[in-house]
């Protein structure tokens, strides 16, 4: 398919009207498919992985069930598989992909996650790593790049299963565009991308890297404490995160800049006066600028 013929598709199936994508739905023996998926998965690459198909869970069993009536077809999730396979070798099981999985790994395992969508046939997908520090007890994820030999056979023979069912190879140039005709779950009122319609609207591939702690941190004073820190691609940090949540229910948000200066600060109250969950928000750099101008207009009416 040409450019044009997959975003006219795309439009087609997912525009305002949701008769053709709840037809769909109604339709796709996602059992059956998911049987076939693993069979094809296993005769060609002998790595741990999973495959999900991003249907709400929800919806797949009230279609089982007969209970249709129950469907909110505003909200039933992405007409899309998605398949994540371990890249790092002799690793035949997953451990639940949390810090068991990156341990057994060394500390951090590396991950092919592929999308490849039921409605037009098109796939994509993006590696990442995921690290776990046992010394300072955070998570780190973050994009690959550069594949060894056996990742690039690996990775070759999924493209091969893939194209060999006439599904096309998408870049971002082109998943990223959006189109005000487009509507998805998350986009209620149109303009989603062509990655938001054909891959999935609620997860996104990983950009740069994130580093966060792994539980709370519970502070002397009974507040829960919890950080999050974002890099560039070449490791230097953008940005830290601080939310701490008081023992009365009050939420405390910091934003820390490159330099560790504070650059905005968010405060949720629990409840003030007859009020409950008050959100409020101070953007330094925002609200220095307008002290700024504040001043020079004051100095002028002095000067007149």
């Amino acid at each position: 398919m040409t450019e044009r013929e997959i975003i006219e598709q795309c439009k087609y199936y997912f525009g305002k009207d949701r008769t053709l994508k709840k037809d769909f739905v109604l339709a796709y023996d996602a059992e059956k498919h998911y049987g076939q998926w693993i069979k094809e998965i296993r005769q060609i690459i002998s790595n741990a992985g999973q495959i999900i198909f991003n249907l709400n869970d929800d919806v797949i069993l009230w279609i089982k069930d007969n209970e249709v009536e129950k469907i909110d077809w505003g909200w039933i999730g992405d007409l899309s598989w998605r398949m994540e396979i371990i890249l790092n070798p002799k690793m035949d099981k997953s451990y639940d992909w949390d810090k068991k999985l990156a341990l057994k790994c060394g500390g951090t395992v590396r991950i092919l996650k592929v999308y490849f969508s039921v409605v037009v046939p098109c796939y994509t997908f993006n590696s990442y790593y995921m690290t776990y520090n046992k010394d300072g007890n955070y998570y780190e994820f973050g994009s690959i790049s550069n594949y060894s030999k056996e990742e690039k056979q690996v990775i070759n023979k999924v493209k091969k299963l893939l194209e060999g069912k006439k599904m096309q190879y998408i870049g971002k140039k082109l998943y990223e565009k959006q189109f005000k005709e487009l509507y998805s779950d998350t986009n209620s009122e149109g303009n989603a991308s062509l990655f938001d319609v054909l891959f999935s609207d609620i997860d996104y591939f990983k950009k740069d890297t994130i580093r966060f702690c792994d539980k709370d941190i519970i502070e002397k004073s009974g507040t829960k404490f919890r950080w999050t820190e974002y890099y560039d691609k070449n490791g230097i940090l953008k940005e830290r995160i601080e939310s701490r949540w008081t023992s009365y229910g009050d939420y405390f948000k910091i934003v820390l800049d490159i330099k560790g200066q504070i650059k905005e600060i968010g405060v949720t109250r629990k409840e003030i006066e007859d009020k409950k969950y008050e959100s409020f928000k101070i953007d330094i750099a925002k609200e220095f600028v307008k002290r700024k101008r504040f001043s020079k207009k004051k100095e002028k009416s002095r000067e007149h």
